[in-house]
Order: structure tokens, then C-alpha cells, then sequence
């Protein structure tokens, strides 16, 4: 092989060799821009600072993250650049309730580089028998004393779908005999997961005995939601029951 030659294959190769490892690392970054939930802000010190929960959790936490700051920023803003989200030393909490098998924990994070504060609420249950009505993230606009750089234009789904005198969230998650209610933030967007516990003998052996029944028990949402002057009308409910009377399972909802 020729001089000539011998150097237009080692060029080739080389190129061959760059190319394969861009490639690597745009596939890299592809597949961690994302996890289950949808895209994400990492939490830099999530890991020593929240124990005993799921990843699950985690991926919801950071996820739910993403979208609140993406609410509160630029059009143009990914909030996926934002590498020095960090939980506040000593703002973080978490309870354990022995009964229920959930913990309920809580934590400010901060972002120098968009000087933005949000605090954080989820709720774990250990228990693969104990509903917990699907995955309760809250990330909510901190109050004035919390905030590390200032004030800034601020808007969750609590302050987004509600107004002062009439907050959901504040009563959930929520249980009684008829049905379970609980938050879900993680596509973004607020819904309410209700769990109906239909008992069998107002349930029937009919299908449009089911239909009624479901029908009964949605009635008695709305109904405990007039007690606390919420209208349900503003907010998004899915169940674990289809219109139809379908049971789908403690956990799934339609």
C-alpha cells in the first residue's frame, strides 16, 4: 500500500471512529433526556437526601419538576439544561404511618441558574396491598419566607386550577367507606385518581346494575366535594371503574 494510500486509510478510519463515538454520545444523551414519566430536571443530591422510596418516586419528583419550571420560564427554555437543581439542606422531611404503610415526605429544591424555588410533596406506599392511588407528586410555588432568590412569576397546578377559597389538594389525599381520592401531577397536568371500594351488594350482578352502582359512587364525590364548596367540574377525575361498570383494578384508572 502506498504512502498515499496508507494515509487515506488511516483518515477514514479515524472519521469512522469520531463518527461512531458521536453517535454514542447523542445516544446517550437521547436515552437519559427522558425517563418514564416524560422528560426531567435532575435533582443533583436527591439520592442522599431522599431514602426508603421508590425510584418510581423519584422519576415522578423529577418529572413533575420539569413541568412546573417549564410553566414558569421562557417558551425557548428547556428546563432539562438546568444541571444545579439541588434540595436545601435541612428543608427535607418524611413521615411513616405505620397503619397505612405510607410515607409522606416534603423538600424545597432550588435552581441558582433560573433563581427558582419549588417545594416538593409525594407520598409512597410500601405495601402492595394498600392503595395509594396512583403516584401523589405535588410540586407547589413555595411560600415568601422559602423563596432562596426572590420572588418570581409563579404558577402551579394548585394556583393554575384553583383559586384561594376553594384548593382540592389542600384535603388530599383523602379516604372514606365509598371511595379514595388522591393527586397525580406526574403527566403534568392535575387529575384526581378516584378508587371507588363499591361494596358488592350495592355493585349487583347486572351490567346496568354496575353502570348505576359506578354512577352512585361518583355521585358521592361530588357530593362530599359540596361539603368542602369545590366545584368538581374544574378538575379531572379518572377511576378505577369505566362508565360501563368495568372494574379495572385498585390503582388503574381510565
Amino acid at each position: 500500500m502506498s504512502k498515499r494510500n496508507r494515509i487515506l486509510f488511516f483518515v477514514f478510519t479515524a472519521l469512522i471512529v469520531i463518527s461512531l463515538i458521536v453517535a454514542a454520545i447523542l445516544g446517550i444523551n437521547k436515552a437519559t433526556s427522558q425517563n418514564q414519566f416524560g422528560k426531567f430536571i435532575k435533582i443533583q443530591n436527591y439520592d442522599a437526601k431522599v431514602k426508603k422510596v421508590s425510584s418510581d418516586v423519584k422519576d415522578a419528583i423529577q418529572s413533575s419538576l420539569y413541568n412546573t419550571v417549564k410553566t414558569n420560564t421562557a417558551d425557548d427554555f428547556n428546563p432539562a439544561t438546568v444541571k444545579d437543581a439541588f434540595i436545601r439542606d435541612d428543608s427535607e422531611t418524611q413521615s411513616f404511618d405505620t397503619t397505612t404503610k405510607v410515607y409522606n415526605g416534603s423538600f424545597l429544591v432550588d435552581m441558582a441558574s433560573i433563581k427558582q424555588t419549588y417545594q416538593v410533596q409525594y407520598s409512597y406506599s410500601t405495601s402492595n396491598t394498600i392503595d395509594t392511588g396512583g403516584s401523589p407528586i405535588i410540586i407547589t410555588c413555595p411560600n415568601t419566607d422559602q423563596l432562596k432568590y426572590g420572588a418570581f412569576p409563579c404558577t402551579d397546578l394548585s394556583s393554575a386550577q384553583s383559586n384561594p377559597e376553594d384548593i382540592l389538594l389542600q384535603y388530599l389525599p383523602y379516604e372514606n367507606f365509598s371511595f379514595k381520592l388522591s393527586p397525580d401531577a406526574t403527566s403534568g397536568k392535575l387529575v384526581i385518581n378516584a378508587t371507588l371500594d363499591i361494596a358488592d351488594s350495592d355493585y349487583g350482578t347486572t351490567p346496568a346494575e354496575h353502570a348505576q352502582a359506578v354512577a352512585d359512587y361518583k355521585g358521592y364525590i361530588v357530593e362530599w366535594l359540596n361539603t368542602k364548596t369545590i366545584d368538581s367540574s374544574k378538575y379531572t377525575f379518572k377511576y378505577n371503574y369505566t362508565a360501563a361498570g368495568d372494574y379495572l383494578g385498585d390503582g388503574i384508572f381510565q
